[in-house]
C-alpha cells in the first residue's frame, strides 16, 4: 500500500486518470465519504480546507483515503477538569476552545479487505502524519466526530469518547 498526497496522485496519474480513479471509489455503506472523494476533495484541497491522503495499490487503485485539517474544538461542557487540563495544555488554564488536528473522513473501499487495509493501519498513518505536522505547528491531539455504530471500532484504535451530540459522537486520541 502506498500513499499519495491528492496533489501528488493527480500529477502521477494525470487530470483525467486520476478523476476517474476518484470516482470509481465505492464505499456503499457510507455514501457521505463515497460522495465527499468523488466530489468535494479536490475543491478541499485546492481552498486549503483539508488535506486527502490516497491509499493506493502497486496498480495506483484507490482502496482507501483519509483527511486531515487543522480545527479549533470548543471544549465540551461536563468533561472532567482533568481532561481540560490535559486537552488546553500548558498555560491555557481558561480556554474555551483549543487547537487540533482534525480527522475530517476516512473510509476503505468496498472491494478491498481488511486484511489488505484495516482501520487500524489507517490510523496509524494518520497519527504518523499529525505526529509530522506537530512538529511545525504543535497540537495535543486529533479529534474526528463519528457515528454511535463506530465508536466502539475507533476507541479499539486509540480515541477516546469526549461528547455526544444529538447525532454524532467527538472523539480524541492525544499525540502529545
Amino acid at each position: 500500500m502506498r500513499v499519495f498526497t491528492l496533489p501528488r496522485f493527480i500529477s502521477t496519474l494525470g487530470d483525467e486518470e486520476s478523476r476517474k480513479a476518484l470516482s470509481e471509489f465505492s464505499v456503499e455503506r457510507n455514501l457521505d465519504v463515497q460522495r465527499f472523494i468523488r466530489e468535494s476533495a479536490i475543491p478541499y484541497q485546492k481552498a486549503h480546507n483539508s488535506r486527502a491522503y490516497l491509499l493506493v495499490d502497486d496498480s495506483y487503485r484507490l482502496k482507501g483515503y483519509f483527511t486531515l485539517s487543522l480545527a479549533c474544538m470548543r471544549i465540551p461542557e461536563g468533561i472532567s477538569n482533568t481532561m481540560k487540563r490535559k486537552m488546553r495544555g500548558y498555560g491555557r488554564n481558561s480556554a474555551s476552545t483549543v487547537p487540533c488536528f482534525l480527522l475530517g473522513q476516512l473510509a476503505r473501499e468496498d472491494s478491498t479487505p481488511k486484511g489488505m487495509l484495516s482501520l487500524e493501519d489507517i490510523v496509524d498513518m494518520v497519527t504518523g502524519y499529525a505526529l509530522n505536522a506537530q512538529e511545525y505547528v504543535g497540537g495535543r491531539f486529533i479529534s474526528l466526530d463519528c457515528t454511535d455504530e463506530l465508536v466502539g471500532l475507533y476507541e479499539a484504535n486509540g480515541f477516546q469518547r469526549i461528547n455526544k451530540t444529538k447525532e454524532l459522537n467527538q472523539m480524541i486520541m492525544f499525540i502529545a
